[in-house]
């Protein structure tokens, strides 16, 4: 989400360096995997020296790193029916995404994780104790009730002119609950509340898929640590990536 312009504090954009993709799309144009595949592959087409990939979720990384074939975006009425067939099922959106691929006749594609590694590859897996990471995101949500109703605000205004944020982005963590905040349609305690429920659900779900990525790719790829300083430690004792995370 911080491929979006105009709305840092709700997608969390302040940075120590900069970065190819961040505020770079308006809030109606949707970014998918697709197109931040094709991105990064614009960017570091031809490069002969190494290069670092500020990841984002474990479904990009994996699209990105492993070349894993993905299937075209499903028009909104074929969206629509897909998510009408999968009503009542175990898993609602995978259903309603396999629905999407039968009605439009798209052959079955491989798994997420079946795809060869593209690129000869070090990664960096920074894995805090829960209770250190369940207090960063108390904080990132305090942050962003404290600062982002102006934004929310705005992306109303953008809505009321006619140029809605697009479905992706309304509902991002953050983003929803801020824009129900800013049409009164919630108190500021129970955004701040849902803010940091759904976000300690996505945070889980993330390093459960970096752990799986660890064990498919093989742990001697993986410089994992609890914290930034003890990455640090790690890579300079070790000689790896010393130039990326030492700076």
């Amino acid at each position: 989400m911080q491929v979006y312009r105009g709305i840092p504090t709700l997608t969390n954009q302040l940075r120590r360096r900069p970065a190819e993709l961040v505020g770079v799309v308006p809030v109606a144009d949707e970014w998918t995997v697709g197109r931040h595949k094709e991105a990064v592959e614009d960017t570091v087409e031809g490069l002969d020296v190494p290069f670092v990939f500020d990841a984002g979720t474990g479904m990009y990384l994996n699209a990105i790193v492993l070349g894993v074939p993905l299937a075209p975006k499903a028009p909104e009425a074929v969206r629509a029916e897909a998510q009408r067939l999968a009503e009542g099922a175990d898993n609602p959106r995978r259903a309603a995404r396999e629905a999407e691929l039968r009605l439009m006749g798209t052959p079955e594609r491989g798994s997420i994780w079946s795809g060869r590694l593209r690129y000869e590859a070090a990664f960096v897996y920074l894995r805090p104790p829960r209770n250190v990471l369940d207090e960063d995101i108390a904080r990132r949500t305090a942050g962003i009730v404290r600062g982002g109703l102006d934004e929310a605000r705005e992306l109303l205004a953008q809505e009321a002119a006619g140029l809605p944020p697009n479905p992706s982005l309304r509902d991002a963590v953050g983003v929803k609950e801020m824009m129900l905040l800013a049409t009164g349609a919630t108190t500021q305690g129970e955004a701040q509340e849902r803010i940091y429920v759904r976000t300690r659900r996505l945070a889980r779900r993330q390093v459960r898929w970096f752990d799986k990525l660890v064990n498919s790719l093989g742990e001697d790829r993986f410089l994992v640590a609890e914290n930034v300083a003890e990455a640090r430690r790690v890579a300079r004792d070790s000689h790896i990536m010393h130039a990326i995370i030492g700076t």
